[in-house]
């Protein structure tokens, strides 16, 4: 097949662009022509390796007339290059992928990556809809989005070129006792000062340390209220990594306490790595935890009911192990070869207008 990914840019950090740098080179490498279009990022020279091509294409910002000319660059390169499928997995890219295909034989896929903000709806542009969980499937019909073009394609990205590209210069050696990791954006929606909250309750009864993993706007706040709580050296806040699996793979018990999440690709990643997990019961968590059989599930904003999960581990190490042990088992289903069979599928559902609607370029 002939696919071009849309999206703002490929930075890494970002669940979306992960998922589209992913996809895009397992079907570079599978024999499909695949591009992906962006500002650019860290993640170029990965594409390139994995033979996608990037293309420089902005897609957002304040400048009218240099949007028109990519949104006219875009739909000549759709032409030209008679790609089947487009791609949109950021909601700009939705909008161009939506006007630049009305003037080929392609068809337009979009990816539901953020269904919490209230601009998704956007999305609905696409011909064929991927939501990334069953729980945001439903999300998007309260939302309008028509029911017979959504799909369901869960993020399965284990195993990816992507997490193999980006070394991690970093050394983590683990801290004595348990160790208890996050790894997040720092804003508001990860619930990261819930899950501060809950370790000040078991800090002083128990040989632990809380590593914060990642960047953003929340973290000068949640470094002032680990102090104010008396954690200065139990909680540690590494920032953003190359390679999160450094400090998961020694880690005993990962957290997520989002209070919106459409699946919670991170959740999975810990998975992998052999983490006992609590997550919050929200949006498609409980689906990447096998509706907790695979993890503790909480309720979100709620720094007590954290804390009693995490201590129900603390307090028994063979339930400890057993829970690492039932994290890490069952994990097929979200290799990489089923995200490319998934999308595999989509892409060849996805509608086909009629050649008399091409319009002339």
């Amino acid at each position: 097949m002939r696919i071009l990914h849309l999206a703002n840019h490929c930075h890494h950090g970002h669940g979306n662009v992960h998922l589209a740098v992913d996809l895009a080179c397992i079907q570079a490498s599978s024999g499909d022509f695949v591009g992906y279009a962006s500002d650019g990022g860290e993640y170029e020279q990965c594409l390139g390796a994995m033979g996608v091509q990037h293309i420089k294409l902005t897609q957002r910002g304040k400048n009218p007339f240099k949007l028109a000319a990519s949104l006219i660059s875009l739909a000549f390169l759709v032409r030209r290059n008679e790609y089947d499928i487009v791609h949109a997995h950021m909601m700009a890219g939705a909008v161009f992928g939506y006007i630049a295909t009305r003037f080929s034989n392609a068809s337009l896929v979009t990816t539901v990556h953020n269904s919490f903000d209230k601009h998704s709806s956007i999305m609905k542009l696409g011909d064929r809809v991927v939501a990334v969980s069953d729980s945001d499937r439903s999300q998007l019909r309260e939302m309008g989005f028509e029911k017979s073009k959504i799909d369901v394609v869960f993020n399965a990205t284990l195993g990816g070129f992507r997490t193999k590209f980006l070394s991690e210069e970093v050394v983590f050696s683990k801290p004595p006792g348990i160790l208890i990791t996050t790894v997040c954006g720092l804003h508001a929606r990860k619930g990261v000062k819930f899950l501060i909250s809950a370790f000040s309750m078991l800090a002083t009864k128990y040989d632990i340390t809380l590593c914060v993993v990642g960047d953003g706007p929340d973290k000068r706040q949640l470094k002032m209220q680990a102090d104010s709580l008396g954690l200065n050296g139990r909680v540690v806040f590494l920032g953003q990594l190359n390679n999160p699996s450094i400090v998961l793979d020694k880690t005993d018990i990962f957290v997520l306490a989002s209070l919106a999440e459409p699946l919670g690709l991170v959740n999975i990643e810990a998975r992998n790595a052999g983490c006992a997990i609590i997550a919050s019961e929200v949006g498609g968590i409980p689906e990447a935890l096998d509706d907790g059989r695979a993890g503790l599930l909480v309720r979100p904003g709620d720094p007590k009911d954290l804390a009693d999960k995490l201590e129900i581990l603390l307090r028994d190490p063979e339930l400890l192990s057993e829970m690492k042990r039932r994290a890490s088992s069952g994990l097929g289903r979200f290799f990489i070869t089923n995200l490319y069979r998934s999308y595999r599928e989509v892409y060849g559902r996805a509608s086909r207008r009629s050649e008399g609607s091409v319009g002339n370029l």
